[in-house]
């Protein structure tokens, strides 16, 4: 069986490894025992694009510690006081600064040697084509209110053969949907069909089901009632533990998906960490049923 980055460099998609300067080398010793240097040659060329860089900047900075060094990242929002909480690149000296700017530069200064384009502008209409060619892992981490938006950068990824790796933060957790392009459902199939009316109750329903399929049971600590008012309004719960677990998480399951290693499920099975709660499960399509049923958000298509 031919894993996913044997395919690409089989085609012919990749050029030949190339030595790398000394401070790469010293950045990554480390690494070894672990991460072999035929696998660290690998990741040293693997394009990431990640769409949502705020509170799943703590995945590009942990991928850039690992030796990834091509990314093309995209966000559009500024960060800001309210970002400090949890966030890895909000601080005193990012403050109002573009987060894909601020976070390309911090991957520089981790590998000065990185290549990275900041999509200062977020993923559009206009740029998620671009955005996506040429890219071999994409990461979503684009807020619920883009969800046309994030569903054609999917079925994009599908088309071109691209995974794609989606990752909420929950509570004290947090869960992960690999989108094998071969082996899983489109974004459609596993999710169902969006409302067109992001005011309508119809709408709401939605999220509350897009958010239940990366869950195996009723988070542990969050209070449920307050956490949906503050969705509607933008302001979510989110904290740093869960943000820290989501980099390990993330970063775990693209080196796992990419070298064919562990056991992280792609989709239709999802994984959940409920740290607080000491649990971590997988959860496939007769689990998800129950999982819906006993929160209340069946639809009609479950």
């Amino acid at each position: 069986m031919v894993t996913y980055i044997e395919s690409l460099q089989l085609s012919g998609v990749k050029p030949e490894f190339h030595a790398v300067d000394d401070h790469y080398l010293r950045m990554t010793d480390r690494n070894k025992g672990i991460v072999t240097s035929v696998e660290q040659q690998t990741i040293s060329r693997v394009v990431i694009a990640q769409a949502g860089v705020g509170g799943n900047s703590d995945v590009t900075i942990t991928l850039a510690q690992m030796g990834f060094q091509h990314f093309r990242i995209a966000d559009p929002d500024v960060f800001e006081v309210s970002n400090f909480n949890r966030q890895l690149g909000a601080s005193m000296s990012t403050l109002f600064r573009n987060k894909a700017d601020a976070i390309a530069q911090e991957i520089l200064e981790i590998n000065p040697d990185a290549d990275v384009r900041a999509y200062i502008n977020g993923i559009t209409w206009d740029n998620v084509e671009e955005f996506v060619d040429g890219a071999d892992i994409i990461i979503d981490g684009l807020d619920v209110s883009v969800m046309h938006l994030r569903e054609r950068m999917f079925d994009l990824a599908r088309e071109r053969g691209i995974p794609v790796f989606t990752c909420p933060v929950i509570g004290w957790g947090t869960g992960i949907a690999v989108f094998d392009p071969e082996k899983s459902p489109s974004f459609r199939e596993f999710f169902g069909e969006i409302p067109e009316d992001p005011d309508s109750e119809e709408w709401q329903r939605f999220i509350e089901r897009y958010i239940v399929n990366f869950l195996s049971a009723r988070p542990t600590g969050i209070d449920i009632q307050l956490g949906k008012r503050r969705a509607k309004q933008g302001t979510a719960p989110s904290i740093a533990a869960a943000c820290r677990l989501n980099a390990a998480l993330v970063s775990t399951a693209v080196y796992g998906f990419l070298f064919d290693k562990g056991s992280i499920p792609v989709v239709p099975t999802t994984l959940h960490i409920d740290l607080l709660g000491t649990r971590m499960s997988v959860t496939g399509p007769k689990k998800r049923f129950l999982v819906k049923r006993a929160l209340g958000v069946l639809s009609k298509e479950d």
